[in-house]
């Protein structure tokens, strides 16, 4: 990882450079143009973003935004430049070179952050042909604004007036942030996705621009003339495009970080029932039941076993089950420790009915009776008591305190996959206490 990073970086530097020089060769041939440093550009984020095993969508976005951020960023930044260099050839030299190592960084950073996410949800993968459609259409993007900001209407600083403009009407800002969240909360349902987010995208822009226009919800009445409107739009687009690529990143990010907690906490509960230990346990009280010839006792213990592997395969990708399911799991878990510890445990389960209906975390409560019994002494002469409670707020499961002197201690790790399950999927924490006598673990009810 680390020569990656190093890689990365030292590429950065060779198209910073390679940006310095093309400015200077451009200002001393008189060519003003910056449509090749465009370019540089567009490859420069496509080869980082390639090297960090980027999915194709967020290479584009981020080939877009840096596009524009640097058209943007470098049409002013040279400016004060070469007012302190007094020299307007190394002045622009110097503003690409800075422009483009911070873009090149806000590219990698973002890029390797995700790229371990880079597989979930996406059918669209990194082709020759997907990167040349992509650079090509942002290239055209590009061409675009240029020769639109050099039409007669568009005096010189016109942009960013339109932008201050847009920029300093609440409503205006509101309506980019709000519609934008939209886009990401709805955007995984519609069917048609790239025609309903380009109407979602135009709307956008056109109603943003209008509230700018009328300076709502004032209701004043323009004074300029209605070219104006039309120089708006432009710049509307611009900042569509940066706070949808904010939100879109935002999203991805929460995503990608509840689908690797789900999993983690999917692995968790694996291995608390797969582990040799469990397994070796359940084998031999299946083995003593059948060298008592407890048939119909072993034939029970066997389908409790199996249903809790049923219960976890079916509930595998559910973020949520109903309370009533979970404790019917639960109890079958019950069932089986029953059978291991014949004495010693007492369980004490107090849930009213009428809340079976809503919803926990699955396989919370068969997690936590677990690590009550596995960090804690169980014997006829110490038993073990486990209750589980329930208000309108929280399911409480506690426990008497007399912790195991021997053996692993506890790493914690399944609190901590319970807790981070709870905050990504409901934002709501999970309560735990510890006293000289007794574990509390209270869950939010859903």
């Amino acid at each position: 990882m680390k020569r990656q990073n190093i890689s990365n970086i030292a590429i950065i530097v060779i198209f910073a450079l390679l940006h310095f020089a093309v400015a200077i060769i451009g200002r001393m041939m008189d060519y003003n143009d910056d449509i090749p440093l465009t370019i540089l550009t567009i490859t420069m984020v496509i080869v980082v973003s390639m090297r960090n095993q980027t999915r194709i969508e967020l290479m584009g976005i981020l080939t877009l935004v840096c596009t524009i951020l640097g058209f943007l960023i470098g049409s002013w930044l040279w400016q004060p430049i070469s007012k302190i260099l007094g020299n307007d050839i190394i002045a622009p030299a110097i503003s690409t070179f800075i422009i483009t190592i911070l873009l090149g960084l806000m590219t990698h950073n973002i890029t390797l952050s995700n790229k371990r996410f880079r597989n979930t949800g996406t059918t669209w993968q990194p082709s020759v042909r997907n990167i040349i459609i992509v650079a090509l259409s942002i290239l055209v993007i590009r061409l675009v604004y240029v020769a639109l900001f050099r039409v007669e209407i568009f005096s010189e600083g016109m942009l960013y007036v339109t932008l201050s403009e847009i920029m300093s009407n609440s409503w205006a800002v509101i309506l980019l942030i709000t519609g934008n969240i939209v886009i990401m909360m709805r955007f995984q349902k519609w069917r048609n996705r790239g025609v309903v987010l380009m109407t979602w995208i135009t709307a956008i822009v056109i109603i943003t621009s209008l509230v700018s226009y009328y300076d709502l919800p004032n209701m004043e009445s323009p004074a300029a003339s209605p070219s104006e409107l039309i120089i708006l739009l432009p710049s509307a687009l611009l900042l569509e495009i940066l706070v949808f690529t904010i939100c879109y990143l935002v999203q991805t990010t929460r995503i990608s970080r509840l689908q690797l907690s789900r999993s983690e906490y999917q692995y968790e509960r694996l291995k608390q029932q797969i582990n040799p230990h469990f397994l070796f346990n359940s084998l031999n009280i299946l083995d003593y039941l059948v060298q008592e010839q407890e048939t119909e006792r072993a034939s029970t213990f066997i389908r409790k076993l199996a249903n809790i592997y049923r219960y976890m395969l079916r509930n595998d990708e559910k973020p949520l089950v109903k309370i009533g399911e979970e404790l019917d799991f639960t109890k079958m878990y019950i069932d089986l420790l029953r059978e291991r510890f014949i004495e010693g445990m007492v369980f004490v389960i107090d849930i009213d009915e009428n809340l079976y209906d809503k919803s926990i975390v699955p396989c919370s409560l068969q997690l936590l009776v677990e690590n009550a019994t596995k960090h804690n002494i169980v014997s006829a002469e110490s038993p073990l008591t486990i209750k589980i409670k329930c208000d309108e707020e929280f399911i409480t499961v506690s426990n008497n305190l007399q912790e195991r002197t021997h053996g692993q201690p506890s790493t914690h790790l399944g609190l901590a996959n319970i807790r981070r399950q709870y905050m990504d999927i409901t934002r709501r924490e999970i309560f735990v206490e510890k006293t000289e006598n007794e574990f509390i673990v209270k869950l939010p009810i859903i």
